[in-house]
């Protein structure tokens, strides 16, 4: 039987290029997006259209997260993989000018979301002797830009927890990766940098990621532009 993968973050950028990668491998696929017109858009490129469960939500509404899990699983059968690929990065303010209000905000998408998501399938994982679960981070995790610190901070408080679940969960047979993109090349930039990464570039390497053994992690993967310096 093909695995179920779930995905987050699908309406647009690493998350669509996700999608069609992983329908082309052979997933079943549930997939979710804040928009739904665009969320449209990534289906519209899918082959199985009707059978892949979908629904656009805001991350932190957190029942709907939580029935969003309900219905794919409901679907699709219990859940084999999940990619944590929502994020956002608004708020471009200097660290000491930047309001607690927006800090959580990116808090609550890019690091309380996916903690969530990660406990909706966990107790599925542990049922079924194992699963996959892999979170889109950034490469401010590894180093600091001037600008972005709520940005960094959220993802590097995701990274860190991460980290500790992997600990926690590697006798359930659960793998906890993560990806570290560079600069890509998407919508989430204000200006297009074609020097950069694509979306497809950063979603073969985490699909490069799913195809190892049982017994091979890929904990950590950096994938960063020719172009990049800043580190």
């Amino acid at each position: 039987m093909t695995k179920h993968l779930v995905l987050t973050g699908a309406s647009s950028g690493i998350g669509r290029e996700l999608a069609v990668l992983a329908e082309k491998a052979g997933f079943r696929l549930s997939i979710c997006g804040r928009n739904a017109q665009k969320l449209a858009t990534t289906i519209g490129q899918l082959d199985n259209q009707a059978g892949t469960f979908n629904q656009a939500f805001c991350m932190t509404d957190k029942s709907a997260v939580t029935a969003f899990f309900k219905g794919a699983e409901q679907a699709n059968g219990p859940v084999d993989v999940l990619i944590n690929c929502a994020g956002l990065n608004n708020v471009r303010l200097p660290a000491d000018a930047t309001p607690i209000e927006q800090l959580d905000w990116l808090m609550r998408i890019n690091c309380y979301a996916p903690i969530e998501c990660m406990k909706a399938v966990i107790p599925g994982m542990k049922q079924c002797g194992g699963g996959t679960i892999i979170n889109v981070l950034s490469t401010v995790c590894l180093f600091s830009n001037p600008g972005i610190a709520a940005y960094t901070a959220s993802k590097a408080a995701l990274d860190a927890y991460t980290k500790v679940m992997r600990k926690e969960l590697a006798a359930e047979h659960i793998k906890l990766l993560s990806v570290y993109p560079g600069g890509v090349d998407t919508d989430f930039r204000e200006a297009s940098r074609p020097e950069y990464l694509t979306a497809k570039d950063v979603a073969e390497a985490i699909m490069a990621m799913l195809n190892t053994g049982p017994s091979a992690h890929i904990h950590e993967l950096v994938i960063r532009p020719e172009s990049e310096r800043n580190f």
